[in-house]
């Protein structure tokens, strides 16, 4: 599915990603940690956060370019609820093959699409 990660798709606001944190739940992976609240939105919706432990400023933007691919990627299923998802990248999302990071996201987006 060829879609933009565009203003509709994202968490932009300090006030939407504490309010997924206080309301959400988290689920970890080997190379992230996905915090999701359900939404009454018309589509999925993330936010990123890569720290500085992630690494300088090229493998921060790495990290995001990545999430944002692998986001782009997964579909949600008729039937299912919309998230507010927030994406916390660990230090090894940089070195990690692709298909990895991919496979890690997919099992927590599902973790999360199937707690009620």
């Amino acid at each position: 599915m060829a879609q933009r990660f565009g203003p509709d798709a994202r968490i932009r606001h300090r006030a939407e990603y504490k309010a997924v944190d206080a309301g959400g739940r988290r689920v970890a992976g080997r190379f992230l940690v996905l915090v999701g609240k359900p939404s009454d939105g018309p589509r999925d919706r993330m936010g990123i956060i890569a720290s500085r432990r992630v690494g300088g400023a090229v493998q921060r933007n790495r990290a995001k370019r990545r999430l944002r691919e692998v986001f782009r990627r997964s579909e949600r299923k008729a039937g299912e609820r919309c998230l507010d998802v927030v994406a916390i990248a660990k230090a090894d999302l940089v070195r990690a093959p692709f298909d990895a990071v991919q496979s890690d996201f997919l099992a927590a987006l599902l973790k999360l699409r199937g707690a009620r």
